[in-house]
């Protein structure tokens, strides 16, 4: 299973969220002796992801919004579904694209799916 923050997924697609790159560059001073070196972190655009969530009631499924959107502009820990878990992404956007009811779940206890577009970033 897939989570972005403390929501789990059932799927998510969409490209892989890559670690922030960064490289190491140096200062050099006229006049001053020595070096220092300073990290800077390479521009990485936003990623948008595609994910569904099974919820048990239809009012879970009316409020995951809710819960969603709480997530807009804090860092949160994105696992996707092939286990890779990638820290310090931050969520600049959420939109729920559907509710639907599913008829029959497996497993059984699932009434209705929220599919979501998340727009993430990495930070560090």
């Amino acid at each position: 299973m897939s989570s972005i923050g403390a929501i789990t997924f059932v799927s998510m697609v969409g490209p892989q969220i890559p670690a922030l790159a960064s490289f190491v560059e140096p200062i050099d001073r006229p006049g001053v002796d020595g070096e220092a070196f300073r990290q800077n972190a390479n521009k990485v655009a936003a990623i948008e992801i595609f994910t569904k969530q099974w919820v048990t009631t239809l009012t879970a499924a009316n409020l995951a919004i809710d819960y969603y959107s709480a997530l807009k502009g804090y860092t949160v820990t994105v696992v996707d579904d092939l286990g890779r878990t990638i820290n310090n992404v931050m969520v600049l956007d959420v939109r729920v694209n559907a509710v639907q009811t599913i008829l029959t779940s497996s497993p059984t206890g699932y009434t209705h799916q929220v599919s979501a577009v998340w727009y993430l970033k990495p930070t560090a």
